[in-house]
């Protein structure tokens, strides 16, 4: 946004020394005697009106002007946004055990929906720093917390089910959260904990883990992710290929309230479909707003230059026409 201003403007008080000028010019009007040889050569000169007499007082009171709105400093300032912004700094926890298989999130399995729900997330949120841990029976740093919002997508989309592993080390994964958090300067710090199974391995438990966070001020928001019931589960058939069979799949959700509740976060979400599970990660957008303070200044850059070379213009024209008009006039 581009604005005009004066840097000066009781300088525009000068103006009045144009009336003032003009009073003096033609205020009071003497004749003038002139030779006959140089009235001859004047009326040439003039026009019908005389507007030979004007030539001079308009000059002079463009010269005038253009001084005074020089002294005036007028200036054109370019709006600059100044953003400062109160971050937040995510980290998402997802657990890529095998029970991610899970068909209850058709047409996707559990994992594909949490990697879908979460990039849905993640592109809401621009102004944040993410960063992302994968976990099964060990946790690893699939993302360091970064404001590379294409990276972060890039390695949700990588994320495959570790179908080697044992078991699902809940209280490990969320370890491995707070520590990418604890040095963070946010003013609010926050993991996204999703997981649809037990702690069933990993050398620190969950609540363990989730007073970690409390000690560092993190919040943790735990999501559960499944159906409470018989869920379809792929196996290989040597003959048949991806075959599906019913299976009972736990999740300790008193754990996941526990780690809430310990955190500030009140209770733990259960996803059973897609649409809840969107819903979840949308109320916590809600929730954890990013806040800016937004300043709007102004980069003022100064235009008389143009002013004062007008003013020069002027004068050197007003020379110009004395040397060639003031030998006809009488001395």
């Amino acid at each position: 946004m581009t604005v005009f201003r004066l840097a000066n403007p009781i300088y525009l008080l000068g103006l009045l020394l144009i009336p003032l000028y003009l009073y003096l010019q033609f205020g009071k009007r003497e004749s003038l005697s002139l030779p006959f040889a140089r009235l001859r050569i004047l009326l040439q000169l003039k026009a019908d009106k005389k507007l030979w007499r004007f030539i001079f007082p308009i000059l002079h009171c463009l010269m005038i002007l253009f001084l005074v709105l020089a002294l005036a400093r007028p200036q054109w300032g370019r709006g600059i946004r100044d953003i400062s912004q109160k971050g937040v700094d995510i980290v998402i926890a997802i657990d890529v055990s095998g029970s991610m298989l899970a068909m209850d999130f058709a047409p996707d399995n559990r994992l594909k929906a949490a990697v879908r729900v979460a990039s849905d997330f993640v592109n809401r949120r621009p102004n944040d720093r993410f960063g992302l841990i994968a976990f099964s029976e060990f946790a690893i740093t699939q993302s360091p917390l970064t404001f590379d919002q294409r990276a972060m997508l890039d390695q949700l989309d990588k994320l495959e089910v570790n179908i080697d592993a044992s078991g699902t080390a809940i209280g490990l994964g969320l370890a491995k959260a707070v520590a990418r958090l604890k040095d963070s300067k946010a003013k609010t710090r926050l993991v996204i904990l999703i997981t649809d199974g037990v702690n069933n391995s990993g050398e620190i438990d969950p609540l363990s883990a989730a007073q970690m966070a409390k000690a560092f001020g993190i919040k943790v928001y735990p999501i559960g992710v499944g159906s409470t019931g018989l869920v379809n589960f792929p196996f290989q058939h040597p003959l048949f290929g991806t075959q599906y069979q019913r299976v009972q799949i736990e999740l300790d959700m008193v754990t996941l309230d526990r780690i809430a509740e310990l955190t500030g976060t009140g209770k733990a979400a259960l996803a059973t479909d897609a649409a809840q599970f969107k819903a979840i990660m949308q109320q916590i957008d809600q929730m954890e707003k990013t806040e800016f303070d937004i300043k709007l200044q102004y980069d003022w850059r100064d235009r008389y230059h143009n002013l004062l070379w007008l003013a020069l213009l002027l004068m050197i024209l007003d020379l110009g026409l004395k040397l060639i008009l003031i030998p006809i006039l009488p001395d």
